[in-house]
């Protein structure tokens, strides 16, 4: 497989874009006021702890207080009032690193402690961050894990005979009372490599440690890589042929991060500086336009619906303009491979996450449908963010979890509309009429002159057909209606401006009689 990454930098944002056969994959976006925050350390402070829910709250600077769950909490990384580390748990009953001894939140943390925690998860909505005290540090081959001797390798891995060859490798060249996971990019690299990493990893935990210990109060102790450092660690792979950057300190960044810990990658990184805009050059600009898009349009003529409730992601799948060539079963489950690509593409562009439900085209042939399922399987394990499918229904659904630890890229481009509410819907120019007629009913008034402001739609449906409409409401209210275009109202919105007998409220769309 092909894969490129694409850096362009303007003065209102970043974007890295990973390119896989000329397709944008994935897509990373962060501007000057809103950098991410997962890999973040700080050292917060203990606000409520919440032993029914066996979760805490607390403060590290942001907008809303993070929530620290119970399986969260490492006794042996928690900081004591005056800032010294706590006296170690005994490592006999911790096990493995993840694997802490449950112990109610309420007898390790308490109101007004001050302890180090790490984002794990974006604030999303109405929900503050995510934080743990199981601290960690990713590097580009490794991540540290301190207080552990533990030694893990990434799971992207099935090869025993590799995995036991990694960990001997570490367990020889790292020191004792700190632990290493090695990461898919690190299953491939030199023993040179590993040391030059762990050597930098020290370094970085000994420097976050003096932070952490040092004053008082809710502080920020360490700050994850910016978007293009953390992305060519994340992302730089052998399989990566080139990285473009446009901008002129990202590109001496990038280069100056392979160098140190890839040297032979770095005639890789290319300075772009054609006039043609980086995302332009490789048509990039043109499959962002659809990220936000409802509809998607299949190569087969076929179409995916995407939908977002408050409690999962919705997929259905159409036809669409494929007819098909021979029969009925055959362009169904042509129209449901190209889907099942087209979605699992579509996961890791817009970074859906949570619960998702696809809603197949049904198929007769139980063969075709163990094909879609195994090709769902297998697309889903190239994605970075932990999944897991279930098989297809009785009724052709399959359900997908995939981990979410920020916003989708929809809520970070975009705000709820504020005349639909998120509904998707606005009520019509009809309705609105009906219910400027249910407003006038509630009101006992005198015959007189009623001057309704309304959207410029509203006004041409009460005026249509020499004023069919508006001579109905006048004589069911046996009043002169003035129906007065504003055009700075949203469609749904109305408002009465003189009612004898009444008086008119600030809501909209309302008023009463005094």
């Amino acid at each position: 497989m092909n894969k490129k990454i694409l850096f362009n930098a303007t003065p209102t944002e970043k974007r890295a874009a990973l390119l896989e056969n000329e397709k944008v994959a994935e897509l990373v976006v962060e501007r000057p006021d809103h950098f991410r925050l997962v890999g973040n350390i700080y050292r917060g402070k203990v606000m409520s702890v919440l032993p029914g829910i066996q979760a805490a709250f607390v403060d590290i600077g942001l907008e809303k207080c993070a929530f620290l769950h119970a399986a969260d909490v490492d006794p042996t990384l928690l900081l004591e009032k005056d800032d010294e580390l706590m006296e170690r748990f005994s490592r006999q009953d911790m096990g493995k690193r993840g694997k802490v001894p449950k112990i109610p939140i309420e007898k390790v943390v308490e109101e007004g402690q001050q302890i180090l925690v790490q984002v794990v998860k974006e604030p999303i909505g109405t929900k503050g961050a995510k934080i743990t005290t199981q601290i960690s540090l990713a590097g580009r081959f490794l991540v540290l894990v301190p207080d552990t001797d533990f030694i893990g390798v990434s799971k992207k891995t099935h090869d025993s005979g590799r995995r036991s060859r990694l960990k001997k490798i570490i367990s020889q060249i790292k020191p004792r009372g700190v632990g290493f996971i090695v990461r898919t990019i690190g299953l491939k690299v030199s023993e040179t490599e590993f040391i030059n990493e762990i050597h930098m990893l020290l370094d970085a935990w000994r420097k976050l440690q003096d932070e952490a210990l040092s004053g008082s109060g809710i502080k920020l102790v360490h700050n994850e890589l910016g978007i293009t450092t953390r992305v060519i660690r994340d992302l730089f792979s052998e399989d990566v042929t080139e990285v473009y950057v446009d901008q002129d300190d990202d590109y001496k960044d990038v280069l100056s991060y392979v160098e140190a810990l890839s040297p032979a990658l770095a005639k890789r990184v290319i300075h772009y500086k054609e006039k043609i805009p980086l995302f332009d050059k490789f048509n990039v600009e043109k499959d962002l336009d659809r990220l936000l898009k409802r509809k998607i349009w299949l190569k087969s003529g076929g179409y995916i619906l995407i939908d977002r409730t408050e409690a999962l992601v919705a997929i259905d799948i159409n036809t669409g303009r494929n007819i098909g060539k021979t029969n009925l079963e055959d362009t169904i489950f042509k129209t449901n491979m190209d889907a099942a690509a087209e979605i699992c593409r579509q996961l890791r562009l817009r970074d859906i996450g949570g619960l998702i439900v696809v809603d197949f085209i049904d198929m007769q042939s139980a063969d075709n449908r163990r094909k879609i399922e195994g090709f769902m399987r297998k697309a889903l394990e190239a994605d970075p963010s932990a999944t897991a499918c279930t098989g297809l229904s009785k009724f052709s659904l399959m359900e997908i979890t995939r981990k979410r630890v920020r916003p989708e890229l929809q809520e970070f481009f975009t705000d709820v509309c504020h005349s639909c509410g998120g509904l998707g819907w606005i009520f019509s120019p009809e309705t609105v009429a009906s219910r400027i007629d249910r407003d006038m009913r509630r009101v006992q008034k005198k015959p007189g002159v009623v001057t309704v402001l309304v959207h410029p739609a509203v006004a041409a449906y009460l005026h249509q057909d020499g004023d069919t409409m508006k001579t109905v409401l006048e004589k069911a209210h046996r009043c002169t209606l003035n129906v007065v275009e504003n055009d700075e109202y949203d469609q749904d919105e109305f408002s009465f401006k003189e009612i004898p007998g009444g008086i008119v409220r600030e809501e909209e769309g309302s008023y009463q009689s005094e």
